[in-house]
């Protein structure tokens, strides 16, 4: 029932945006002031998601980390990245952020949102929907184009590691 509802969710949004607007990727770290970046929650990235963030800690000044909160255990063991953690209370029956959740993160007026998830995540999705960004960027999955304004490509065959090492090329073109 849980997957038929999302399912519904994503359709209904997929009909409501049919805006597009033309972006010039040499702006976008120009442009980027306040960072949020998306972390995997899959344990079996963990090595490629902290090659991840010594990049992308190098590429943005202010940035923050949207990371799990098993995952913050494993990542960030001297207290030195910003970071934002999350457990199941703030997901929903539906696996959707719940609202204070939400609120919370608009607060922090994020002016690019980047998604560095490799599967489908309902939870990024809406998180990536509802913050007032002006960039939205991520790899490209089966609903990613719904919810950003820049994807890339994946191709399946290479390992994680090249994937992200492309993505972090395009972010600094």
């Amino acid at each position: 029932m849980t997957n038929f509802i999302q399912k519904l969710l994503l359709y209904l949004y997929s009909k409501k945006k049919n805006n597009f607007e033309i972006i010039k990727t040499s702006n976008i770290l120009k442009n980027s002031s306040n960072v949020l970046i998306l972390l995997p929650e899959e344990k079996e990235l963990l090595q490629e998601t902290k090659f991840l963030i010594s990049i992308l800690n190098k590429l943005f000044k202010q940035k923050t980390f949207l990371m799990s909160l098993d995952l913050q255990k494993d990542l960030n063991q001297n207290g030195e990245l910003p970071i934002i953690t999350y457990s199941k209370e703030q997901k929903n029956f539906l696996q959707l952020p719940k609202k204070h959740f939400i609120k919370f993160l608009q607060l922090k007026n994020f002016d690019t949102v980047i998604d560095c998830n490799l599967k489908d995540s309902n939870f990024h999705y809406w998180i990536t929907k509802d913050i007032k960004a002006k960039f939205k960027i991520g790899l490209y999955r089966k609903n990613s184009t719904l919810f950003n304004n820049l994807v890339m490509k994946v191709n399946k065959i290479e390992n994680t590691r090249k994937i992200y090492e492309n993505f972090l090329y395009l972010l600094k073109l």
